[in-house]
């Protein structure tokens, strides 16, 4: 089994591990909540020596600048360029580097490119080369030099630009006038220390105070994500095919180390993850509801989201589909061979507390589960259920019989029916199936069936996720 951390937990916004790191390129394990700086130093310091001295504008303290800049809370990026480096190729490396990061998950606005001189003129090559309108350019005294006359040179994202009124290089109005709606926003700081291009040889306050102020008050998006959740990436062994895979850990998790928690395993995590974090939230603060952890199946990467589920929340081939239908057996061996080891693994769970919810496909594959491999969980929620599927495949199964008992909420919505719009009477399926459980099921299975009044397919799962919840992880007399 291989898998990817691609989201360490969110509750710690900065990752201490990566705190004060510097780096001469993008780390081997990256946290999206980070911040990551990639600073471009002066022509001065191309070549072996680190601090070298210009005869009149004194010591360049390249060492100096980077750890000042861990004090943003950041990873500090910066490669020491060797002599005559070309600038073309160092803005290559940064734009492919910054791709790297965007696709591990690090928002556009976690990263800021700051540039000295030939590092700033770099950093503007990288900024035409991204083009990304969240992302943070810093350029130090660098705009009236060949940037300045290089016409095809376009800045993009958010832009700072903080030039020395001593020095001969200055403002970057006139760049950012080339196409200025290529730039999000853009400020610029003259500051006056009489230290010439030499202001910017050391990591002076004048300097990197208003980058620190502009870096923490300037606009720009700022995503939403669920505190102590994370995503990971998981192999599915069978088919090497990828998978996301969503978990969101209770609140008490980290003050309870003794502590084992219930497990619910819910398929279309787009959806559902934000949905099922949303509804329980009150429920397991007031302690109505036992905590438990959320773990979320997404669709595999390799496919569009509707081709992933077709295929793997399918139990069998489907002629008359134009997707690829059937794979239901190989995603629930993933659960078996590849989530649950990780899972369990990983975090404090109850083993003999697994949870399922599915709605629609994910309902039908839930419902497959239950009859072909009953005991795969202990619980199971079955959300308006296509019992349609390939002519009412599922009715035509013979239930195994459990070694456990086994909870099964299944719901539907009363208006899912062609009369209010929908093409299949999912309330006549999902009467048949309760029927069906309740009678050739042997005596470990409990079922509850609930019409959900006024609810329609689109609309009912939220409440059918939460009641089923209820009935299951509720503390006290449950109806």
């Amino acid at each position: 089994m291989r898998f990817t951390l691609l989201f360490f937990l969110i509750f710690f916004a900065f990752c201490d591990a990566f705190a004060s790191s510097i780096f001469d390129k993008i780390p081997d394990e990256i946290n999206p909540n980070a911040k990551y700086i990639f600073y471009s130093h002066g022509y001065i310091v191309e070549g072996e020596n680190p601090t070298p001295v210009h005869p009149s504008l004194g010591m360049y303290d390249y060492p100096a600048i980077l750890e000042k800049l861990t004090d943003f809370g950041a990873v500090v990026i910066s490669e020491h360029r060797k002599a005559k480096s070309s600038p073309t190729e160092h803005a290559e490396k940064l734009k492919n580097q910054v791709s790297s990061l965007l696709e591990m998950g690090v928002p556009q606005r976690n990263i800021t490119l700051i540039g000295f001189s030939r590092g700033g003129y770099i950093t503007a090559l990288a900024s035409n080369a991204i083009q990304k309108t969240d992302i943070n350019y810093v350029i130090l005294a660098a705009c009236t030099t060949s940037l300045s006359r290089d016409e095809d040179i376009v800045l993009t994202g958010h832009v700072l630009s903080i030039h020395e009124s001593s020095d001969s290089v200055g403002s970057c109005h006139k760049v950012v006038k080339r196409n200025p709606k290529a730039v999000s926003s853009f400020k610029e700081i003259e500051i006056s220390t009489g230290l010439e291009h030499g202001a910017f040889y050391r990591p002076i306050e004048a300097w990197i105070s208003p980058i620190k102020s502009w870096l923490e008050t300037h606009v720009s998006s700022v995503p939403y994500r669920p505190q102590r959740s994370s995503i990971i990436e998981l192999e599915e062994s069978a088919t090497g095919r990828i998978y996301p895979i969503y978990v969101q850990l209770p609140r008490t998790y980290s003050t309870s180390p003794n502590k084992k928690y219930p497990v619910i395993y819910t398929t279309d995590a787009p959806y559902s993850f934000p949905t099922l974090v949303g509804a329980t939230r009150n429920p397991m603060y007031s302690g109505v509801m036992e905590e438990a952890i959320i773990v979320s199946v997404a669709y595999s990467t390799d496919s569009r989201g509707v081709q992933s589920r077709v295929r793997d929340y399918t139990p069998v081939k489907a002629d008359s589909w134009k997707l690829e239908t059937g794979n239901a057996d190989i995603h629930i061996e993933f659960f078996n061979t590849d989530i649950f080891p990780f899972i369990e693994s990983k975090y404090r769970t109850d083993t003999n507390s697994r949870i399922f919810i599915g709605h629609s496909l994910g309902g039908l594959l839930g419902a497959y589960i239950l009859f072909e491999y009953p005991d795969t969980f202990s619980s199971y929620i079955l959300g308006s259920p296509s019992v349609w599927f390939n002519d009412n495949y599922l009715l035509q199964m013979t239930p195994q019989k459990t070694t456990s008992v086994s909870k099964v909420y299944l719901s539907v919505g009363s208006l899912e029916t062609p009369e209010f719009g929908e093409r299949e009477n999912m309330v006549k399926g999902s009467n048949m199936l309760a029927e069906k459980i309740s009678t050739q099921s042997d005596g470990n299975v409990e079922i509850k069936y609930v019409v959900v009044d006024g609810a329609t397919h689109a609309t009912v799962f939220p409440t059918i996720a939460i009641q089923g919840l209820d009935w299951i992880l509720g503390k006290g007399e449950r109806q």
